[in-house]
C-alpha cells in the first residue's frame, strides 16, 4: 500500500505542476495578446501536457519497487518493463494518433461541414513531457523513501 501511495503522490504532483505551468502560459499568452486557454479545475484531471502524469506514476512505481524490493528483483524488472511500455505508448502511439485525429477532423469538416461531431482526441506526449514526468516520478519516489522514510515505517 505504501508504493501505491507514492505513485498517487507522483500523479498528483505531476497534475498540479500541469496546472501551474498552464497558468503561467495563460498569463504570458494574455499579456502578448494571444488566444489563451483558461485554466480551470478540470485542468487538474486533463490528459497530455507537461509533465506526463502517466510517466510520473509508472516511474514512481518502478523506483519505489527498486528502492523497496531491490534493483535486481523480478518485480522491479516487471515494473521497469511496464514503465517503458507506458512511455513508449505515449510518444510512439498516442502522439501520432492525436495528430491523425486533428487531420481527420479537418478533412471531415471540409467534406461534411461542421455539422458532424469531431472524433475525440487522444492526447500523447512529446519527449520533453516524458522526461518531465520521469523527473517528477523519480524525485517523488526518492523523496518519499529517503526523506520521509516511507519504506522504513
Amino acid at each position: 500500500m505504501r508504493i501505491f501511495f507514492v505513485c498517487l503522490c507522483a500523479w498528483f504532483i505531476a497534475q498540479l505542476l500541469k496546472v501551474i505551468i498552464n497558468s503561467v502560459k495563460y498569463i504570458i499568452d494574455k499579456k502578448r495578446g494571444k488566444v489563451a486557454t483558461k485554466v480551470t479545475l478540470a485542468t487538474l484531471f486533463k490528459l497530455g501536457g507537461m509533465p506526463s502524469s502517466h510517466t510520473a506514476t509508472v516511474i514512481a512505481l518502478a523506483a519505489s519497487v527498486g528502492l523497496h524490493s531491490g534493483w535486481d528483483s523480478d518485480v522491479f524488472a516487471a515494473s521497469g518493463v511496464f514503465a517503458f511500455i507506458v512511455m513508449f505508448d505515449a510518444i510512439k502511439v498516442r502522439l501520432p494518433i492525436e495528430k491523425l485525429t486533428d487531420a481527420f477532423n479537418l478533412l471531415k469538416d471540409k467534406v461534411y461541414g461542421r455539422d458532424e461531431e469531431d472524433l475525440k482526441k487522444v492526447e500523447g506526449h512529446t519527449f520533453p513531457e516524458i522526461i518531465g514526468g520521469f523527473i517528477v516520478g523519480a524525485s517523488v519516489a526518492l523523496f518519499m523513501a529517503k526523506v520521509v522514510g516511507i519504506f522504513n515505517l
